[in-house]
Parts: C-alpha cells; sequence; structure tokens
C-alpha cells in the first residue's frame, strides 16, 4: 500500500538531472541519482514557502528524505513545505481560463488572495514600482524571485489597447509607441512571461491563461521564452526595449540571443508593503476597499476549478468592479503622491480582474482581447 501514495501521476520532465512529478495525494517528486541534489532542491523550496509566509518554519532536512527508486535512482517528496494554495491547486485540471501567469507570479507576493489574470502593462507597473527592483549585476537569485522572459515583438494584426494600456494613459500619456509595421517583427521586445524562481533546477508559474496550463512546477530549463544560451539568461546588465518611450527598434533576431533573454526582479509582500507604508486616512480607505475586492476574486479563483455563480451575484460584481475601476482611474488623474498612486492602481486592477474573471468564465461578454 505504500507504494500507491506515491503514484505519479504525470509524466516526469526533466531539468539537468532532476525530474519533476507529483504524488496522488498531490506532494511533489523530486528525482534525482545524487541525495545531495535533492536535498538542496528541497530546502530551497521550503525558502519558496518561508520567502511567502514569513512565519513558516524551515523543518530539519536530513539524509533520510532521499528514498531508493527500483532504477537506481533516488527521490524526495515534499509535502510540508507547499503552500497551501501549492498543495490543494498544483497540477490540477482546470476547467475555464482565468489566472496567467503574471498573475500567478504576483500571487505569491500576495497582489491578490488567490492567482488572477494580470495584464502585462500591469506588471511593468509594479516592477518600476517602489515594491518592486531588478536584481542587481552579480546578485545571487533566491528562491521567491521572479524570472521576465522578453521575445521579439511580432505584430500579428492591428495593435489594439487592453485595459491596462488604459491606465497607462491616464499615468503617462504618449508612453505607448504605434507600431513602426503592419504586421511582422516591430524591432522592439516583449514582455512574454514570468516565472518563479526557485532553484537553479525548477521554477513554479502557469505557462498562459488558457485552462490547459496548470499551476506547477516547472525545469528551469523548459520555461518558456527562455533561451538555453547562459549568457541571454537573467543577463542582468541588459535593458528590454519595449514599444514605448520613444526607444529605437533593433535588429533583435541578428542578436546572440536572438532577441529572447530573461530578466531577475525581487518585489516584497504587497499586504506588507501597504500595511508599512499607508500614511492616511484616505489612503486606509482606499486599501480597505480594495481588501474587499480582493475578497470577491477570492470567491471568482473558483470558476476556474468549474464552479459557477448566480446571474444576480454576476451583475452585482460587475457594478461593484466597474465602480471601483472607475473611481480608481478619476482619482489617478490627479496625479498623487506615490503611495496614493499605488494604492489606487492597486484598487484599479483589482476591481478590472474581477470583470476578466467573469468574461474569462464565459458569464459575461468579453471587453476586450486576451
Amino acid at each position: 500500500m505504500k507504494n500507491l501514495l506515491l503514484l505519479i501521476i504525470s509524466f516526469p520532465v526533466f531539468a539537468s538531472n532532476v525530474s519533476i512529478s507529483y504524488t496522488q495525494g498531490n506532494s511533489l517528486i523530486l528525482k534525482s541519482d545524487s541525495c545531495e541534489t535533492l536535498l538542496n532542491e528541497y530546502q530551497k523550496v521550503c525558502e519558496l514557502r518561508k520567502s511567502i509566509e514569513p512565519s513558516f518554519e524551515i523543518p530539519n532536512i536530513g539524509n533520510n528524505e532521499c528514498k531508493n527508486n527500483s532504477d537506481g535512482s533516488l527521490r524526495v517528496v515534499i509535502s510540508n513545505c507547499l503552500t497551501p494554495f501549492m498543495k490543494a491547486n498544483q497540477n490540477q485540471r482546470l476547467k475555464k481560463d482565468g489566472a496567467n501567469c503574471w498573475g500567478t507570479a504576483m500571487s505569491l507576493k500576495k497582489i491578490s488572495p488567490k492567482p488572477r489574470f494580470v495584464w502585462s502593462k500591469e506588471m511593468i507597473y509594479w516592477q518600476e514600482s517602489p515594491i518592486c527592483r531588478k536584481i542587481e549585476v552579480g546578485e545571487e537569485k533566491i528562491p521567491g524571485d521572479i524570472l521576465n522572459i522578453y521575445g521579439p515583438e511580432y505584430i500579428f494584426e492591428r495593435d489594439e489597447y487592453s485595459k491596462g494600456d488604459a491606465f497607462f494613459d491616464v499615468l503617462y500619456p504618449n508612453r505607448r509607441l504605434d507600431s513602426p509595421v503592419a504586421s511582422g517583427y516591430s524591432g522592439f521586445y516583449n514582455f512574454l512571461h514570468s516565472e518563479t524562481y526557485v532553484s537553479k533546477n525548477i521554477s513554479f508559474g502557469k505557462e498562459s491563461p488558457n485552462k490547459l496550463d496548470r499551476f506547477q512546477f516547472n525545469p528551469i530549463g523548459e520555461v518558456y521564452g527562455r533561451s538555453r544560451d547562459t549568457l541571454c539568461q537573467e543577463n542582468q546588465s541588459l535593458v528590454p526595449s519595449l514599444r514605448e518611450n520613444e526607444n529605437e527598434r533593433q535588429n533583435l533576431r541578428e542578436t546572440r540571443c536572438k532577441g529572447y533573454v530573461s530578466i531577475a526582479y525581487r518585489c516584497q509582500n504587497f499586504t506588507a508593503f501597504f500595511e508599512d507604508n499607508i500614511s492616511n486616512s484616505y489612503q486606509r480607505e482606499i486599501y480597505e476597499e480594495t481588501l474587499e475586492l480582493q475578497n470577491i476574486q477570492n470567491e471568482l479563483f473558483a470558476l476556474m476549478k468549474g464552479k459557477t455563480i448566480s446571474p444576480t451575484r454576476v451583475k452585482e460584481v460587475v457594478q461593484i468592479a466597474d465602480k471601483a475601476s472607475r473611481e480608481a482611474l478619476v482619482a489617478l488623474e490627479s496625479q498623487p503622491e506615490k503611495i496614493e498612486e499605488m494604492v489606487l492602481s492597486l484598487k484599479f486592477f483589482t476591481a478590472h480582474g474581477l470583470r476578466k474573471s467573469l468574461e474569462q468564465a464565459l458569464l459575461i461578454e468579453a471587453t476586450e482581447l486576451l
């Protein structure tokens, strides 16, 4: 019966000499031919949880955690160092589209109680804000850091603004450039993907908002869009030139990296940051309103798993979301000081996240392209 508890329910995938799979009870299995490697990976997974839950106590990890496999390799089974969200949701089949890579990465920083859809412009906003920073050249990556993947931008059709761009139009008018080509490669980078760094072997994330893409640990060498060339991996000296701010076009496909590079960022816990930096009753009021919106988003996460809500509740959530986003956008037009701007921005995007979740669950008509 013991062997049944370690029934692998997904095909193993390989990163370096570490493979990833899951037990029937949804624990994480790491397999390698080196106990030292496995214990190090175990420690890194525990450190990831510690970065998410500062009160978490990392357990003592001894050689007895390494178990023998019938093929002569070794394994560790990790359960106690997975967050409750990971234990409940990793590698599980989803029924509806929903959270994307950015929402998954930032949910570990508590931008929301559970992952939601996050826009690329929203991600850029937070990473340019005091809550995040680009890791310095030569600085060591740690579990919980975020890997941003950039690739050459390709224009498939007429470029249209998303909700995230409407937000930027208020704070940074004319920041986004028109595409220099009707279709084809524009000569700029495109922000493709983000994943949470765990170790030199593994990461955690969700590839896209598509329901077929699961929340899971991944071989870091197979992260979507991440170059296999080590010079292009987390090269902190690079500044990907996006189509904005009068940046100049480049022949990216002729470079060594072919336009595919990754950059590492470190972000703080959103809850802790705002609790430490909110300085007046108005900011507190906005933040409390946003927490109420986040509670609704927490409710809507179940839509991804096939649950539904009544038409009356759908209508109510849409009204709440639209009212909150309008209020935030109007307040942002006055160009408030930075912390107030950040609280309002969190309210704005959280509100839009509610509408987006309903659209992805096919409960209301979509107002934008995914």
